[in-house]
């Protein structure tokens, strides 16, 4: 064989690599909401989500994951029903509410700047969420609190919602991105639709700047900056069951919300690090604070 054609055949096989490398990795993330950063602890007072994600590539030869989710949330009433008023749940600013889940989600990069999700969640509300538990032991370790009654919490129900997302985004000028993302949610937990939109500094590529995944070989530092707009049919964590009246306290759910968005990403290596500020407007009419901050620090680690 001439050495022309063995060369060839040299380059082909490492272009393969490298694509393989780009779109064969695993990689495992860690999601942490709080909003303790700024001395807060109420509303929605935590959240923590375990992610394995297995790349492949559909017959396009774009990226396709599959992400496998363990995820809990916690919501509670504003600080001074905790000590005061704790005992009289019709004085709760926002009900005690804790879900456990595991969703599936399929990913599937359509253009170079496109993509679309399909998403299932199955999940559990009320005592068997562990989230009671879970709080108070953080108070306890932690903050040398002592344990919350959590009188009249959402009751113990198994629910099941579907999530579909459509994200765009468009390239404006170098390193200069709009970035949209379109969603829905449909299910016993939650019904609502949304749009995400927002100017992110840095390297466009098929996924949103939240996503968090590591979808390209070089280290990278960008920035975004903008906002979540919501409309909520029904939210269980707010108004109980859509089916029954188990609920022991209910409140009018606001419909319309919004999240400003502030987030900070850098690729390390093998390390790719999301840091994200979120001001979240009211969820119900009898919420004491207008807006409710909390922190997302997200973690994405490349496996071998």
């Amino acid at each position: 064989m001439p050495l022309k054609n063995i060369l060839l055949q040299k380059k082909i096989c490492l272009a393969l690599l490298f694509t393989n490398f780009l779109y064969s990795q695993n990689t495992i993330n860690l999601d942490v909401d709080n909003d303790l950063y700024f001395a807060k602890d109420f509303y929605y007072s935590s959240g923590i989500f375990l992610t394995y994600s297995k790349f492949a590539k559909s017959k396009n030869e774009k990226a396709l994951i599959n992400h496998f989710t363990i995820g809990q949330e916690i919501y509670t009433p504003s600080g001074p029903f905790f000590i005061k008023d704790e005992a009289d749940p019709i004085k709760y600013d926002y009900p005690y509410s804790g879900w456990l889940f595991f969703k599936y989600k399929n990913q599937k990069a359509l253009t170079d700047t496109s993509s679309l999700s399909l998403s299932g969640k199955l999940g559990i509300t009320g005592s068997a969420s562990l989230a009671k538990g879970m709080q108070n032991l953080y108070h306890r370790l932690v903050l040398n609190l002592p344990d919350l009654l959590w009188n009249a919490q959402m009751p113990q129900e198994v629910h099941l919602n579907f999530l579909i997302n459509y994200f765009k985004g468009f390239n404006v000028e170098k390193n200069v991105n709009l970035e949209t993302k379109l969603f829905s949610e449909v299910g016993t937990y939650q019904i609502k639709t949304g749009l995400d939109v927002g100017i992110m500094i840095g390297i466009l590529d098929s996924f949103h700047f939240f996503d968090n995944i590591i979808n390209m070989k070089q280290n990278k530092l960008s920035f975004y900056l903008g906002t979540r707009q919501e409309y909520y049919f029904h939210d269980f964590n707010i108004e109980g069951s859509l089916f029954n009246d188990n609920a022991p306290l209910t409140m009018k759910s606001t419909k319309y919300r919004n999240i400003i968005q502030v987030g900070l990403l850098q690729r390390l290596n093998k390390f790719q690090i999301l840091t994200t500020f979120n001001s979240m407007s009211q969820d119900n009419y009898k919420q004491r604070f207008s807006r409710h901050p909390y922190l997302k620090i997200s973690i994405t680690y490349l496996l071998d």
